[in-house]
Parts: structure tokens; sequence; C-alpha cells
């Protein structure tokens, strides 16, 4: 997502009016003022995707604590002011010009535009009434009032009649998961055990019996990820307790299988280097599209391997030619020598001979030849691999920007080795063309190990390794 400082964003689109381009109606404006004892520097303007809130815009707040956004909203819909300690939910379509005015974090639209956002706000009116007085530990109080206030909304509802009935079914599906948020938020926050049935009430009786985990509206929700993640953990520390429920459990109650494969791609952030490899290949097969695939397999904020011999070597995982996608962990029990390329470039396509010798010589062996393609132009990559029947696993990556961030790939072509159980042996091995490959090669399937009276690659220099590719190449 591109962030877009307002400012310049404002004065971009104020010169397209001017100059006659746009219609000023096709814009929607925002404009505030902050205070409070601490007023934040920033203002953000979010969007939801996939259950995350994700930053639209931003802008720095004046002197003054006025601030403004000025955008061209692709379609009406909800949208979120974020101080950076609250989000305020608004309802937005190409015309409209809202007004806020925030205090210590509390936000109010003043000349309210719209019956949408009147709505929104009685409804957040509503919701201040669930607010407890932290320094008070009843909590058998809270479920009679939370009950209280689900007869309430119910009824205003019913009374409620929007001309836009889009906005009135998105209105009923938002309350109903801010109550479920709101519920479970304050139930686990406050870690209390049920003494006795008069205790819970109607709603939890529900929620535990039937949790919606099934349900894609989730994925609309700025908190819904968290929402997921907040019910899973109260369940097994409050209801499961001391029995085992993983995250494989988890998985299991989610129905929804577009939500089951967000829920996993929301939680990489959670697993460590030592189990991403294997994470990575458990859940590959829940992506239910494209789109899903290409995230988790290109995920940017995966966590880095200290490319130290030894170590968990990235588990590459890019489509072959039939569109079938291949990962580094389907060769487990092989070595993988594995050939970054592209058909642009010239000294990839001359290591091309030698390393079709390599792969008749090794056929049988333990040991998979893999060539990874950075070209851009998918068509012309497959044609090539056709003409040219090119041999070995064939992969194709799309691009530099979707190799592992960690081997700073700077230029091509670029060889790595990889043992049997996915760890690094040399991020920058030899070329085919250089016959101590074939001596590595084996060396490795006859020891599988290096040892001290062999050429150790991982510890040469810099200096003998390129004297001995030019001794190689003579």
């Amino acid at each position: 997502m591109l962030l877009i400082d307002s400012r310049v964003w404002l004065l971009g689109i104020i010169c397209c009016l001017l100059g006659g381009g746009i219609r000023a109606e096709e814009f929607a404006v925002i404009k505030g003022k902050i205070g409070g004892k601490v007023p934040a520097r920033e203002v953000q303007l979010m969007i939801v995707e996939n259950g995350v809130p994700v930053k639209y815009a931003g802008t720095t707040i004046a002197g003054n604590g006025s601030f403004a956004f000025m955008f061209q909203p692709a379609e009406a819909g909800f949208y979120y002011l974020y101080d950076g300690k609250e989000y305020h939910r608004m309802y937005i379509k190409a015309g409209d010009e809202i007004h806020f005015q925030g205090i210590d974090g509390d936000w109010k639209q003043v000349d309210i535009t719209g019956e949408e956002n009147r709505l929104l706000e009685q409804w957040k009116e509503i919701k201040r009434s669930l607010k407890m007085d932290t320094r008070t530990d009843a909590y058998g109080a809270y479920f009679p009032r939370f009950d209280s206030v689900r007869l309430e909304v119910d009824r205003w509802l019913q009374e409620t009649v929007v001309q836009d009935s889009l906005f009135q079914k998105q209105l009923k599906e938002t309350i109903e998961f801010d109550l479920l948020y709101d519920f479970i938020s304050y139930i686990a926050k406050n870690q209390q055990s049920y003494e006795s049935e008069e205790q819970q009430s109607a709603y939890y009786r529900q929620l535990i019996g039937r949790f919606p985990v099934e349900d894609d509206r989730i994925l609309q929700q700025p908190y819904g990820m968290q929402l997921l993640r907040k019910y899973f953990n109260y369940k097994r520390t409050f209801v499961i307790r001391e029995g085992e429920y993983s995250f494989d459990d988890w998985l299991a109650e989610i129905g929804s299988p577009l939500l089951k494969a967000e829920f996993v791609l929301a939680e990489i952030d959670t697993v460590s280097f030592g189990r991403f490899c294997d994470y990575e290949q458990k859940y590959f097969p829940l992506m239910q599209n494209e789109e899903q695939r290409l995230r988790l397999c290109q995920y940017r904020g995966r966590p880095h391997s200290t490319l130290r011999k030894g170590e968990r070597a990235s588990n590459f995982i890019f489509p072959d030619t039939t569109g079938h996608y291949r990962s580094m962990a389907d060769f487990r029990g092989k070595y993988k020598f594995i050939d970054l390329w592209a058909t642009w470039c010239a000294p990839c396509k001359a290591e091309i001979p030698y390393l079709q010798q390599l792969e008749a010589e090794f056929q049988g062996k333990e040991i998979e030849f893999i060539s990874i393609s950075i070209d851009k132009n998918r068509k012309k990559w497959k044609d090539y691999v056709r003409k040219h029947q090119l041999g070995g696993v064939q992969l194709w990556a799309g691009d530099w920007s979707y190799l592992p961030e960690e081997l700073h790939v700077g230029s091509i072509p670029r060889f790595i080795l990889i043992d049997k159980e996915g760890n690094w042996v040399d991020t920058e091995a030899f070329r085919p063309s250089n016959p101590a490959l074939k001596k590595l090669l084996k060396n490795l399937l006859k020891n599988d190990r290096f040892e001290k009276s062999n050429i150790d690659l991982l510890h040469l220099s810099d200096r003998s390794r390129r004297y001995g590719e030019r001794m190689g190449q003579q």
C-alpha cells in the first residue's frame, strides 16, 4: 500500500481541480482539530484489508491542532481515523465533507454528514455504557449489563430505517462484531473464573457453544484477526485450561477456508525462523487463491537466516512451468543446487550447458538441480525452457524482489547449495563451469559432510575463490 503525505496529496488534487480535469464532487474531504494533554503528532486515515487496519494516508498535525485529508473514495464504505491510540469509524462516499473534534483520543463528528454517520455516532454513545470502572473487580456485574445493552441495541436496530439498505446491513454486521470484540476483550482481560451459572450471560453460553468462525465478514473489521487471537487464547486459558489446544486446533474450528488462510497469513509474524520453513510448507495447501499463495511465499517480513553453514535455509516456494508450486521442503532428503538466472542474462545462459552435464552425471543421485528464473515475463521464460529443453526443476520467481532478502542478490548468475535437511551449505557456490563444483558434490554425496582433507568451499577467502574459478576454467 502506497503511503502518501496528505499535504502533498491535497496540493496535487487542488492543482488538478483548478485545471478543470477533475470534478470536486468526486472527492471526499475530512477536516478536524485535535487537542488534549498529549496531542498526537500524526493522524492517519485507515482502511481494512483482510481483518487488519492498513494505513491509507497520513498527515502531520499543525501547531493549532488542525489537520485535513482530501481523497477520491473508490466506493462508499467505512474508513477510520487513527491517532495512535483509538480508531474512529466513519462512512464516506464521494462528495462528503466531514468535520471532527478529538480531545484526549475521544473523537466526535461535528456538523455530521449523512444519516450513516449520525447512526454511527449513536452506536458509539450506546457502546460507552459498556465501559467499566477499571478500579473495580465487580466481574459478575458485567454480564447483566452487557445483556441489557444487547437488548437495547436490538430494539434500536429494529426502529432504525436507512434509505441505503446495504449500509443498514453493514451497520448491523458491524455492531454484531463490535459487541463480540468488546465482550471477548473484557472477559479475557479480567481473567476470572465463573463461580456459578448465574454469573454467565446468555450471550456467553452462545459464544462458547458456537463462535462465528465461519463468517468471512470478520475480515471487514479492523480488529478481525485480533478478535480471533483473543478468542482462541481466552478459550485455551479459561475453557480448555489443562488440555491440549494447539494452533492446529484453532484452525480446525475455523469453518471458512478463506478465513482460515488469512489467519495463517496473519500469524506469520509470530513464527521464528527455525519454524518458519515448516510453517510455510505445512500451511501452503490452505491458501485459497493465487494472491494468498504469493503473500505467503513472498512475505517481506519473514524471519531471516544468519546464512551460516548448518543453519536453516530459506524455503523457496515458486511455481513451475505448469503453475504447480514447488518448495525446497519437497526435496528433503536430497541436496539442492539452486541456480538463480534469467533469459536476458548472457552469463547465466553460458552456464546452462555445464549445468546440463552435471544433471546428466548426477542423475539418480541424492541431489536436485533447481533453476529459479527472475524473468518478469512468465511466457518468455516458459517458452525458453520449452525451446531449449531445460532439465532439472524449473521455477519462476518473477522478479528480484521475491527472492529472500537475506541473500542480498545483487547480480546473477548466483548459485546456492542447501543440504538434505534444508540447511545452508553455501550461499555463493561455484559455477557449474568450475570443475571444483563437481568435486564438491561428489564429496558431499560420498561423505554427507565436509572433511578436513577435502576442499571446504565455505571457508575459502574471496581471493582463493576467485583463484579457484580461474584455474578451473583454464
